[in-house]
């Protein structure tokens, strides 16, 4: 046989095969699972007008609740699960494709309507290694068991420290949750031993696809997956263009009343073309980012044209606050402040209808802590409360706060003064790094923190008039900001 009629037909060949395992087609129906046992019976409903996606493309079920999708790329496929519905079992929204059958079947079941709903926002769990499965497990783990008042948790990416072997054991804690959870990919959840491709794949088989959307009570959830590989260990912030395709099919199938929550790992500022989502995001809809990676908490806002409403970021800190580092507390869970001065925590965000709120929850410290305060000198290592005509200020970290929050200070029962944002070192973390270059702490059972000095988004600052002031003296902050509930408590400090 000549060779370059042979080389042509393997070339034929070759294409052809290419095109049977990336243009599968996958069809199937969603259904309602009357029984909860996960398989379509035939006598039960068939749900027409729900959408089904492999991450890009989006087609919708007929009347006959059936739908035909042609896969490419990825592994998964997922139902955009409407408004009134969840999946009937947990985490069955998504289905790995299986090249031994092209059809995936999606069983849903109704869940109630409320006009308000509270989520968890968490940011940064990172466990690397067994120790920090358990500091999640005996902080993190415990809440969720105790803790009922939330439809759902998401959580905002890098879940490991380059550990993928560890999604199992934190898996086995999340699944302890008595609500739904959400799972958003961060650069620390690759797998290196893959190819560049197929880096994700660990975190696909575990916790399902890297993109996807849903419906809840009538708001948009869109999860996008930020991390693109570079060399062998690096990565950049970008959205793929996949990313903006799915974006902009998604939003194809709301209304202009819709509230739009993003989920991502890096946030916006950390994302080489950004510009591609908020050209797409350039629309009525009130728009809110929620993002994690930064290990502290900062709340921004990106202004928008045609008059809409700014979309907000709120980038929600770390449960693992400094990386499970720092001195151990009585229990043996490391304290672990953020580098922004906040401790470890989460968000909790209130829905209702189209606008939302932000409520902090600590998880080092009692949960309605919110504000951390130092009077007086910056140097000092007694309790932190004491001042004197010549160190006569106040620092205030309100750890939920941005450039609308306001803090007013009220000085023995008299209205003082209004205190002013100052973007600077949390004088806590200032102080922990003093002590760890002094050999003072941690102690030879705790770990260091790697703290640099990162200035934190949320402190304010005022001068106090010791001239006026007694020995013993009373303050009370009074701190409002339209996205928050209004924060009021009352501190003693002291005049030397």
């Amino acid at each position: 046989m000549n060779k370059v009629f042979l080389y042509f037909i393997l070339g034929l060949v070759s294409i052809s095969n290419w095109a049977a395992v990336n243009t599968t087609t996958i069809k199937g129906v969603v259904y309602i699972d009357k029984n909860l046992n996960g398989t379509f019976d035939k006598r039960e409903k068939k749900l027409k007008n729900v959408y089904v996606s492999n991450g890009v493309e989006i087609v919708k079920t007929n009347p006959k609740g059936e739908y035909q999708l042609q896969n490419t790329t990825s592994k998964t496929i997922f139902v955009i699960t409407p408004t009134g519905f969840t999946a009937s079992i947990p985490n069955q929204w998504y289905k790995r494709i299986d090249q031994s059958s092209n059809e995936i079947n999606f069983g849903l079941t109704k869940v109630k309507s409320t006009k308000k709903f509270k989520i968890m926002a968490v940011g940064d769990v990172q466990v690397g290694n067994n120790n920090e499965v358990k500091y999640a497990g005996n902080t993190l783990g415990t809440h969720l068991i105790n803790t009922k008042d939330y439809d759902f948790s998401i959580f905002l990416g890098d879940l490991v420290n380059d550990q993928v072997d560890l999604f199992s054991p934190l898996k086995q804690i999340v699944d302890f949750s008595s609500f739904p959870y959400k799972m958003v990919y961060g650069n620390h959840d690759r797998n290196f031993k893959n190819t560049q491709e197929s880096q994700e794949e660990s975190f696909e088989k575990i916790f399902g696809p890297t993109t996807y959307a849903f419906f809840h009570k009538g708001v948009l959830f869109i999860s996008l997956n930020t991390i693109k590989p570079k060399g062998k260990y690096g990565y950049e912030g970008v959205y793929e263009k996949e990313e903006i395709t799915f974006v902009d099919n998604v939003l194809k199938l709301i209304d202009d009343n819709q509230l739009i929550v993003i989920s991502q790992h890096i946030p916006l500022a950390g994302i080489k073309n950004k510009e591609d989502l908020l050209v797409s995001l350039n629309i009525k809809n009130n728009i809110l980012i929620l993002s994690g990676h930064t290990h502290s908490i900062s709340r921004r806002f990106y202004k928008r044209k045609n008059g809409y409403s700014d979309i907000q970021e709120l980038t929600a800190g770390a449960v693992s606050g400094n990386w499970w580092t720092g001195q151990k507390d009585w229990t043996g869970i490391p304290s672990a402040l953020m580098k922004c001065g906040s401790p470890r925590g989460y968000f909790e965000v209130t829905f209702t209808k189209n606008k939302y709120h932000f409520n902090f929850k600590s998880l080092g410290f009692n949960p309605e802590t919110q504000v951390s305060l130092w009077f007086g000198d910056l140097n000092q290592d007694e309790l932190p409360f004491t001042v004197d005509a010549k160190n006569n200020k106040l620092l205030v970290n309100y750890f939920s706060g941005s450039d609308k929050t306001v803090v007013k200070a009220f000085i023995n029962g008299k209205y003082y003064s209004n205190l002013k944002k100052e973007k600077q070192v949390d004088p806590y973390v200032a102080r922990i790094k003093r002590w760890q270059s002094e050999k003072v702490s941690p102690d030879k059972l705790s770990k260091g923190s790697p703290y640099l000095n990162t200035r934190s988004n949320h402190i304010w600052q005022l001068d106090l008039p010791t001239e006026k002031l007694k020995e013993t003296n009373r303050i009370r902050l009074e701190i409002t900001d339209p996205y928050l509930e209004d924060f009021e408590k009352e501190f003693i400090f002291w005049k030397e």
